[in-house]
């Protein structure tokens, strides 16, 4: 917990001190339809060609679960590349799923974090096997080909366990007070997680992004036809 609090106290000192720029940038987002709330000052981590998602998720809740294998790849399928998706471990509703969400910070240091995460949901709500345990573990990491006595040696080791602090501690940042949690551009959190209102949001995002690109290369353009 005192690790937690100061890994969050971190976040806040990072944030940048509020100015006239921020201001008027949000300014310019307010305009994007849907229902969400700016919880940083300007984005972080975006990029002009495409829009951020990161998704906050718990391993044993129903709507993470749902949201992750039914939502997002809808979402996925109508951008493509126009959407990158982030997922964090995030346990937020039940104590005991910490274990998977560890299990999924060491993963994904070895390069197997998408497939321990759509792992963890199946054994989880389709196999009915708990994931929480250490057995449940051990079918999660050979149904992806990784070592389960390597895995859970990490997990005895306290592997994972920093990560899932600072995950707790951005997320703490951004004010999440559910799961799933989904934050755009590192700025804007999601409050209605529905298709409809998070293609709103999304096609607003991306018609900003085009507007800014369009206006740069044009002032461009004018740079280079000028004589010195």
């Amino acid at each position: 917990m005192v690790l937690r609090l100061c890994l969050f106290l971190a976040c806040l000192l990072l944030t940048p001190p509020w100015s006239h720029a921020a201001d008027d940038l949000m300014d310019q987002y307010l305009s994007v339809p849907g229902s969400y709330m700016f919880v940083r000052r300007a984005p972080e981590g975006a990029v002009s060609s495409r829009v951020l998602m990161t998704v906050f998720e718990d391993f044993l809740c129903p709507a993470c679960y749902r949201t992750a294998t039914e939502l997002i790849p809808r979402l996925k399928e109508k951008y493509r590349d126009r959407l990158e998706v982030r997922f964090v471990g995030y346990p937020f509703v039940h104590p005991e799923s910490r274990l998977p969400a560890r299990a999924y910070a060491i993963a994904q240091e070895m390069g197997l974090g998408e497939q321990m995460q759509q792992a963890l949901f199946h054994v989880y709500f389709e196999e009915q096997l708990n994931t929480a345990s250490r057995e449940g573990l051990a079918r999660v990491a050979h149904s992806i080909g990784l070592d389960p006595e390597l895995l859970l040696a990490r997990l005895d080791g306290d592997g994972g366990s920093a990560e899932v602090e600072r995950n707790l501690a951005v997320g703490d940042s951004y004010h999440l007070d559910a799961v799933p949690g989904i934050i755009l551009d590192g700025w804007i959190r999601v409050n209605a997680l529905s298709q409809e209102n998070l293609v709103m949001i999304i096609d607003g995002l991306l018609e900003k992004k085009d507007k800014t690109d369009s206006k740069a290369e044009k002032n461009g353009r004018k740079g280079r036809g000028k004589t010195p």
